[in-house]
């Protein structure tokens, strides 16, 4: 979403490459998040973060002030001792990019994009740079 000169804002459809800290990013069952985010609204989203996580779980998002507002209502939780349902009791307003949405819909202010958001690091560690063999480094040496 693009604000107008005259204050009005208007959708537009972005490649990927062309989204920027601060767009506004609309979700809906069966996209890919594109980049990380905070939900600022969203009815009953979910995400399959297995591919980030590892967790095969789903995980509610909600915006961030009904985090606050659920995590005040449960006072200090120890994660440490929750067992694995109730490991996911608060929910969450950070929405990873790589992450599906597997339910719901709603949108997300973008925070972090390209090789800075989660998938753009997990790629970078991905990346695999050719090293020169020896006889490449023997060759430049008489090259030279």
């Amino acid at each position: 979403m693009r604000q107008q000169p005259d204050g009005t804002a208007h959708e537009e459809r972005k490649h990927i490459n062309y989204l920027h800290v601060g767009d506004i990013v609309y979700l809906k069952y069966g996209d890919v998040v594109p980049v990380d985010g905070i939900l600022i609204e969203g009815r009953t989203l979910t995400t399959n973060e297995a591919a980030m996580t590892g967790e095969s779980d789903e995980r509610k998002k909600e915006p961030l002030s009904v985090c606050l507002e659920r995590k005040a209502e449960l006072g200090n939780v120890d994660h440490k001792t929750l067992d694995k349902m109730d490991h996911h009791i608060i929910p969450s307003p950070l929405v990873l990019s790589g992450t599906d949405v597997s339910a719901g819909e709603g949108k997300m202010i973008a925070i972090v994009v390209g090789d800075n958001s989660a998938l753009g690091e997990i790629m970078k560690k991905l990346e695999v740079r050719p090293q020169e063999t020896p006889l490449q480094m023997k060759l430049e040496v008489i090259a030279t």
